[in-house]
């Protein structure tokens, strides 16, 4: 119990004894690539969050060396994710306009309460739970989130003022009808930068797209700039950053604040934890499988949470894991959590010397990064995919496509949570039944018996899973009667409840009273407890029943 409370309080000491010198060379390289990767994308996805840019520098620093201490998984790299950034958006434009000190105030709050309730998650055990989220759900959500992040970009993109916070189809509608109001100049440089981005992606992958499209972007605008002069043509830049070496910040619950929009921040910070607990525990267990090292999910969680809860103390809006950063970090060879350290560090070093140059960027060379990144959302081979499946997969897809960009992203996860419990109710609910012929059926039948009936039945036997078990009976019992034997063969049954042991011994009672006997097969002797206080073992006989491992 001890050694457990050490681990859970100290978990980095876990990945400590792995550092040597060869570990600490790998694990600079892949940090140094990761701070300059996510420069770009955290001033992006600050602006998107509606937070001034220095804030999404701060949470891709602080949050992200607190999750690498804490966290259990070793390749996870933190910071701002692109769907909690919509989703911290909408949450808060109701109560506050952007970059305002009020608006920024409810974000500080809003990532205080996302930190507590995974938190809690952790504390309740449910870390395992998230990795069920269905797969055909979270194609849906990104790919509204990709529509929306590009609808919202609109504007500057083409130099047009756009309300982004109307729903979609309000903005779209805006956006067409003011299209005789565009900036050429704007959508120059913005459209430079996206089409350099792309290019590069598509034909140099090995050079980080993002980086190469913001030069790209920056280089028109300062030719425009030296030529016009940006003012002078109504393109303007990003402006200074008011960095800080200790951004200190605190949440505000007092009521004067927080009660007015406490009715939309309590259950949007539910939400948004549960959004950034489903994206980093499927990219942890994706890369433990490629790593091979073993996970501990409500560590994992923990470690979310309580860079969260420390992020609100340090001007950081909420944050999660990051696949791209992830999957980068893999591929150039990070061995540890030190990759995220080693990450950060670079990152301030780096803000520090490039905030001069950050501060001039034009306004469309954002935009056109954050097209780049909704285009990068959008996987067609996935969705085509989805759209191929026959059945409920396909409407599943689409009407979590359709309620994320209609209803609202938040709307979308718990349909989509909803999809994903009865998706995996459903596949619990129905164990795999098979007959045995031949050879496989040789062993389980009783000594003597020459026409015995070998069901094979694995998974989960409870009151809900074992109509598809009765149904085989009855079908069994009119296609042969029930005065041969029945053996199951339930090596791998994984539970058994009441219902499974009433159903089991009904069918024991009407085989004997017909002439017939039934025999079971088991792993081992872990269910005999249950057996005997549920009267399974005195219906059967301990002589019918057989063990695969004896102990």
């Amino acid at each position: 119990m001890k050694a457990y409370l050490f681990k859970s309080f100290f978990p980095f000491l876990g990945w400590f004894s792995l550092i040597n010198k060869a570990v600490v060379k790998n694990d600079i390289v892949a940090g140094v690539i990761a701070g300059i990767l996510i420069l770009p994308q955290a001033i992006a996805l600050a602006t998107i969050a509606g937070m001034p840019p220095e804030y999404g520098l701060y949470t891709s620093i602080f949050p992200v060396i607190v999750a690498a201490f804490y966290g259990s998984s070793w390749h996870v790299l933190s910071g701002p994710n692109t769907a909690m950034v919509v989703m911290i958006s909408m949450a808060v434009v109701p109560f506050a306009s952007i970059q305002t000190p009020e608006y920024i105030a409810y974000v500080i709050t809003l990532t205080f309460m996302v930190g507590a309730f995974q938190v809690f998650f952790a504390f309740m055990k449910t870390g395992a739970a998230f990795a069920y989220f269905s797969h055909t759900v979270m194609v849906a959500i990104v790919t509204g989130v990709g529509v929306v992040i590009i609808v919202q970009q609109l504007g500057d993109f083409t130099g047009i003022t756009v309300n982004k916070p109307e729903p979609i189809e309000d903005t779209l509608y805006q956006f067409v009808h003011s299209l005789y109001l565009i900036n050429w100049y704007a959508f120059s440089i913005a459209f430079s930068t996206f089409a350099s981005g792309y290019l590069v992606k598509k034909f140099i992958p090995r050079i980080p797209y993002l980086i190469a499209a913001i030069f790209v972007g920056m280089f028109v605008g300062f030719a425009i700039d030296m030529i016009m002069g940006l003012n002078e043509v109504g393109v303007y830049m990003l402006g200074n950053l008011s960095l800080s070496a200790f951004p200190l910040s605190s949440p505000d619950f007092s009521p004067e604040t927080f009660s007015e929009a406490a009715i939309g921040l309590v259950p949007a910070a539910f939400i948004i934890a549960i959004m950034g607990l489903i994206q980093s525990t499927v990219i942890a267990k994706s890369m433990s499988v490629q790593s091979g090292q073993p996970l501990d999910m409500n560590q994992e969680v923990m470690g979310q949470g309580i860079s969260n809860i420390v992020g609100s103390f340090l001007s950081c809006f909420p944050s999660a894991g990051s696949f791209n950063r992830s999957a980068s970090n893999m591929e150039v060879g990070g061995k540890t959590p030190l990759v995220g350290i080693i990450s950060a560090i670079f990152l301030g070093l780096l803000i520090f010397i490039a905030s001069p140059m950050l501060a001039s960027m034009p306004i469309p060379v954002m935009a056109g990064v954050l097209v780049l990144v909704g285009i990068g959302l959008i996987k067609t081979k996935d969705i085509s995919k989805m759209l191929s499946v026959r059945g409920s997969g396909r409407i599943i897809f689409l009407v979590t496509l359709g309620v994320t960009l209609y209803g609202g992203l938040e709307f979308g996860v718990i349909i989509g949570a909803i999809f994903s419990i009865i998706a995996y109710l459903k596949s619990i609910s129905t164990p795999d039944i098979e007959f045995l012929v031949s050879e496989e059926a040789e062993g389980y039948a009783p000594e003597g018996s020459t026409d015995a009936t070998v069901l094979h039945i694995a998974g989960s036997l409870f009151f809900g899973s074992i109509a598809s078990v009765e149904f085989t009976f009855s079908d069994i019992a009119k296609d042969e009667g029930r005065d041969k034997v029945l053996v199951i063969a339930g090596e791998h049954i994984t539970n058994m409840d009441q219902a499974s042991y009433s159903l089991l011994i009904t069918e024991v009672t009407k085989r004997r009273k017909a002439g017939g006997d039934m025999h079971l097969w088991l792993r081992n002797q872990k269910f005999n407890q249950d057996m005997k206080s549920f009267g399974l073992l005195d219906a059967l006989g301990k002589e019918n029943i057989h063990y695969a491992n004896e102990i």
